[in-house]
């Protein structure tokens, strides 16, 4: 996968954990407070790759 495609992919639930070294449940928690954005899709839950680097992002910077 190329760079471009790979900010493209979509995340789904577990991958979103994974990527957060937390469980299904908290992304779910994150979702429902607005922490993180997510993308509907019919009546699957979707997250840019790019919008969870920025959630990691500006927890990195809030410890500095």
């Amino acid at each position: 996968m190329t760079d471009k495609t790979d900010q493209l992919k979509l995340l789904t639930v577990p991958e979103v954990a994974e990527m957060l070294s937390i469980s299904e449940s908290h992304v779910y928690a994150l979702k429902a407070t607005g922490k993180l954005k997510f993308i509907k899709i019919g009546r699957s839950t979707r997250y840019k790759r790019t919008d969870i680097e920025r959630f990691i992002n500006e927890r990195i910077d809030q410890l500095k």
